[in-house]
């Protein structure tokens, strides 16, 4: 696969009349509003449920988001484990901080042929505060005492049988890597037991974070059934050619600190002049090792020829690194991989960032803060998303009811379509 870069940029490809749009993740947040039009989704104001609270409420957001702020008495239980929940002929209300994770989780339901009345709270804890409620911060409930392996499992051969989910046999994966047929194989969980495995409540609402290329087979395996079910459901109807692995990936707890380390570090790590942080910003906020700043990949032209660095990467970031600091002739790279800095190295304290971090959407970015009008601006974001895309063409997916016969990648049928 060659990159092409587009002749003139940007302002040539606008000239050409040729879609372009604002915000964050928007071929998944604009597939969210596709999937409340057309699917088996109920919602209820944010008025009516704060006024008739329902016997259960979950925010299907991953946990550490749900921590930090939700809606009171709200029970936290991702996307991919809702289908595990052992309760039936309840109300439950799903919500998360905005529309698109709520709509996917209520439909989720609805896959599974939940029993239950199922409602999806609309714009979430945005349109909570924007109705005059109040959010909850530091929560900890866990529906943990409501979920069960049995039913799980029934809900995860039944969504593999309801829709025909493929599933990739290693035979298959083997003659896919030795052909012509690249796939690309990513590890879904919710529990975020390793380092690279992809919450699918995350996977499913900002997509092009995880997945870049197209028309080629995608392999979604994990340790929880139910996870890769959903995964794959929600990715074919996307337009993804995704399979189920038939391989179990046992839980694999790589969050946990080692003292696994370069040999050398108490020479290496001391010589470095500068040591470089390519993680997240957001991760680099929370704790970073002594003594390093952060910089983006895209930054690193900026780096002395001369210098030597210590670059401090996710596991899954060093094999890329590595070949982008070679390109640039740096000398004397050392990296080492976060999970492998011992705890006495590693600075918790706040940081504060020169300008702010490229990695970070300057879109509405108040709008958790309580912000109301970045919170309404938001929202009505996310309703015009539609409307945005028919502006150029026809809307790229099928009703989520429609069959799932061998799926088109969304994004290059819309491009193909695209009225000039």
């Amino acid at each position: 696969m060659t990159p092409r870069v587009i002749d003139g940029g940007f302002h040539a490809w606008k000239n050409h009349r040729l879609p372009i749009w604002g915000g964050e993740y928007t071929p998944s947040k604009a597939f969210g509003e596709w999937a409340e039009t057309t699917g088996d989704i109920k919602n209820i104001k944010p008025e009516d449920a704060i006024k008739t609270p329902p016997q259960y409420q979950f925010d299907v957001r991953p946990f550490s988001e749900y921590q930090k702020f939700s809606l009171p008495n709200s029970i936290h239980c991702p996307t991919g484990r809702l289908g595990s929940l052992s309760i039936s002929n309840s109300s439950i209300y799903l919500h998360c901080a905005g529309r698109t994770r709520g709509i996917i989780a209520a439909q989720t339901l609805a896959d599974q042929d939940f029993k239950g009345s199922i409602h999806c709270i609309t714009g979430g804890t945005q349109g909570w505060e924007l109705a005059g409620g109040a959010r909850s911060f530091n929560n900890k409930l866990s529906a943990d005492g409501l979920l069960s392996d049995e039913t799980a499992a029934k809900h995860a051969n039944h969504l593999i049988q309801k829709f025909n989910l493929p599933i990739a046999t290693k035979d298959l994966e083997s003659r896919w890597a030795k052909s012509e047929n690249y796939c690309r194989i990513i590890t879904v969980s919710e529990d975020f037991t390793t380092d690279y495995a992809i919450s699918p409540t995350t996977l499913i609402q900002s997509t092009d974070q995880y997945l870049g290329t197209h028309n080629l087979p995608v392999i979604v395996q994990g340790p929880n059934r139910l996870d890769c079910a959903v995964s794959v459901l929600w990715l074919r109807r996307m337009g993804w050619d995704a399979w189920l692995s038939n391989e179990f990936i046992p839980v694999s707890y790589g969050n946990k600190r080692t003292s696994i380390v370069n040999t050398e570090r108490n020479e290496t790590w001391m010589l470095a002049d500068r040591i470089i942080d390519i993680r997240s910003s957001i991760a680099f906020s929370a704790s970073r090792l002594n003594g390093s700043d952060w910089l983006p990949r895209s930054r690193f032209h900026t780096i002395s020829k001369t210098a030597r660095c210590l670059f401090v990467c996710d596991r899954s970031q060093i094999t890329h690194t590595r070949k982008l600091v070679s390109q640039l002739n740096l000398t004397q790279p050392t990296y080492v991989s976060w999970d492998a800095v011992p705890d006495e190295l590693i600075d918790s304290s706040a940081v504060s960032f020169k300008s702010h971090p490229t990695d970070q959407a300057l879109f509405f970015p108040d709008r958790h803060q309580g912000n109301l009008t970045h919170a309404q601006g938001y929202l009505d974001w996310e309703h015009s998303l539609l409307t945005t895309l028919e502006d150029y063409g026809d809307i790229p997916w099928k009703p989520v009811n429609d069959p799932l016969d061998h799926p088109m990648s969304h994004l290059t049928a819309f491009y193909q379509k695209v009225q000039l």
